[in-house]
Parts: structure tokens; sequence; C-alpha cells
């Protein structure tokens, strides 16, 4: 009988082999249940780095709803004094035209009617003139000389009044030109108020988005939330299979251990003389 070369080295090499895996076996699972417990604190601290995140991202959000809240108070306030100052302009508006009217017309016209009235009156007051003169003249009568004329005196009076309606074709227009500067402003005024009014809408929809995303972010707390709760379980589950599966590995390792150790004792051989002398 005789041991056949190169089984001894096999057996050596697969002894080597299945140390080595069994040391990664045990290695592994002293690594896996070492590691566990700083896995499953660094998860921790980046879930509550995550959801303090969103807890300041909710508080940003609610102060930026409040400053709008109030934004879009002050425009509602800015918007209703415009359209009652629309409203005022409006009022004044139809005041300056019937202003204009009344002066521009009537009043000038009375103005005038005044006028021939006193030109009229002037020429009747002539006779009245003379006639007292003449009756003056006469003996025992009163002496009538005034410093001015009851007609002379009208027609100054009328003479008075000739610049009058003039002056008050003037205030027409000076009343027409405001009229028009009031329905100007009023035109920008209420293109004004209903700028405000889009700025006052374009808050509101912010404020629907902002909520939006408080929403959103409730949600993604309450996952976050969820997922620290099941990490503890998680990460036990997985540190089992991690184990199981190095186990496995360190079992199959005795295997080839087995199996070594057959090589290391090698084979037994039987040999014919015939076989020998041909060697």
């Amino acid at each position: 009988m005789k041991q056949k070369p190169g089984k001894n080295g096999l057996g050596a090499l697969l002894t080597l082999i299945a140390i080595i895996g069994i040391l990664f076996s045990l290695f592994g699972i002293a690594i896996t249940w070492y590691m566990k417990p700083k896995i499953q604190s660094t998860v921790y601290l980046l879930i509550d780095s995550i959801d303090q995140i969103m807890i300041n991202t909710e508080a940003g959000i609610v102060v930026l709803d409040g400053a709008l809240e109030g934004a879009a108070e002050n425009l509602d306030i800015i918007s209703a004094t415009l359209e009652n100052l629309n409203s005022t302009i409006d009022s004044i508006s139809v005041s300056l035209g019937s202003s204009a009217d009344l002066i521009g017309g009537d009043l000038r016209l009375t103005i005038i009617d005044t006028q021939t009235a006193l030109s009229s009156a002037a020429s009747s007051a002539v006779l009245i003139d003379n006639t007292l003169r003449i009756i003056a003249a006469l003996p025992l009568m009163p002496d009538y000389r005034p410093d001015v004329p009851l007609s002379i005196s009208l027609e100054q009076v009328s003479e008075s009044l000739d610049d009058v309606p003039q002056s008050f074709l003037n205030i027409e227009q000076y009343i027409r030109e405001t009229d028009d500067g009031m329905l100007q402003l009023q035109t920008d005024v209420t293109q004004l108020s209903s700028d405000i009014r889009t700025y006052e809408n374009d808050l509101v929809d912010t404020r629907a988005i902002l909520t939006e995303y408080d929403l959103i972010l409730d949600d993604l707390r309450e996952q976050l939330s969820n997922f620290r709760s099941y990490t503890a379980t998680f990460l036990l589950v997985v540190s089992i299979l991690s184990t199981g599966s190095f186990f496995l590995l360190g079992i199959a390792q005795v295997t080839t251990l087995q199996q070594a150790a057959d090589y290391r004792k090698g084979e037994t051989v039987t040999v014919n003389l015939s076989e020998i002398q041909q060697e």
C-alpha cells in the first residue's frame, strides 16, 4: 500500500480555507451585533434631525402664513378705502358737473338778464331824472341836484357787471377741467382697486399652497415617526438574518474541515507486485 501524492497539500489548503471561513463567520456575527446599536442610534439621530427640520419648516410656514394674512387684511382695507374714494369722487364729479352747468348757464344768464334790466332801468331813469329836474325848476320846489343821476348810477351798476358773465364762463371751464381730472383720478383709482383685489386673491392662493405644504409636512412627520418605531424591529430582523447567514456559512466550513481531514489521512491504494516491478 502507498499514499497518492498531493492529497496532503490539498487537505491543508481546505483546512486553511475552512478555518478562515469559520473565523469570518464568527467575526461577521460579532460585527453584526456590535454595529446594530450604533446603526440604530445613527438612524434615530438622522430621523430626529429630519423631523426637527420639518418642525422648523412648519414654524416658518406658520410665521409666513401669519404675515400673508396680515398683508391680505391690509390690502382688503386699502381696497375698501379705494372703493369709498371712488364713490366719493363719483359724487364730487356729479356735483362739479351740476355746479358747472349752474354757473356757466343759469347764473351767467341771470347776470346778463340783470344787466339788460339795469340798462332798461337806466333808460327809464333818464326820463325820471329829466322830470325831477323840471319839477325842481318850479318855484318853491326842492332842489334836485344829485351827485350822480339815477340813470348814470344804474348804468354804472350795469357796466360793473360786464366782466361777471365771462368770469362765470371761466369758472365753468375750470370746473369742467377739474371734473375731467376727477374722472381721470376715478379711472386710476378704479384700476388700482382692481390691482389690489388681484394681489389679494394671489395672497389667498399662496396661503392655500402653504396650507397644502403644512399638510404634506404633517404626513411626512407621521411617516418618519412610524419608520422610527419600526427601526428597532427592522434592525433586529436584519441582524438575526445576517447571523443566520454567517452561522450557515460556518456550518459549511465544518463540512469543508471534514473533507480536508479526509484528504490529509490519504487514500489506501492496493498495488500489484507486477506494478512495483514495472516502476
